[in-house]
């Protein structure tokens, strides 16, 4: 009996993950939620937020956000690196060449441009990987936001182009401090 009981809750929890993937987003832990290794960051995404030891820190805040789940937080209070630059929060995503792709994401901001710095802000960046396993130059996919603001979707489209295997999908900071957080990042096929 509970070893039936065990099978059913496996097959159960398998039922589940299917279904949290249906929506088609390509996005792995585009909700910000899992944290399976619980280092207190979201699996699947990597953080080069150049000074992200303290003060300055990244960290899950159950708190503030979108779906319920999670949302990524980024503090930051010092600028003590060459060029003010802040940071990316990135995942690289297998993609079709010729497809239309549409990209979005949540963002809430208390973000203040440092002195005299252009651009300051936060937006989609992007560098696509060519069949040579090369990564190209990093794009801007949206506009700059920047100063406090609740929660704002920012989203996109782009088609990639011919010999393109991959996107490292990108939230990008522009030299400022203050506290960003980062929720419901998706990524979809445009039919």
């Amino acid at each position: 009996m509970l070893k039936r009981l065990q099978l059913l809750g496996l097959v159960l929890l398998l039922a589940a993950l299917a279904c949290a993937w249906t929506d088609a987003n390509m996005v792995v832990n585009g909700d910000m939620a899992m944290d399976w290794d619980k280092n207190g960051l979201p699996d699947y995404w990597s953080i080069t937020w150049l000074f992200s030891g303290g003060p300055n820190k990244p960290s899950m805040d159950h708190n503030e956000n979108i779906d319920g789940n999670a949302s990524l937080r980024l503090d930051v209070t010092s600028l003590d690196v060459a060029n003010n630059f802040a940071g990316r929060v990135y995942q690289d995503i297998p993609v079709t060449s010729g497809k239309t792709y549409e990209i979005s994401m949540w963002v809430k901001a208390n973000w203040k441009t440092a002195d005299g710095q252009s651009p300051a802000g936060i937006n989609i960046s992007y560098w696509l990987q060519g069949t040579n396993k090369q990564w190209g130059n990093r794009e801007d996919l949206t506009d700059l936001v920047d100063g406090t603001f609740n929660w704002r979707e920012i989203k996109a489209t782009i088609t990639i182009p011919p010999k393109t295997q991959a996107i490292r999908l990108a939230l990008f900071a522009y030299k400022g401090t203050g506290t960003i957080w980062i929720d419901s990042i998706k990524m979809v096929e445009v039919k």
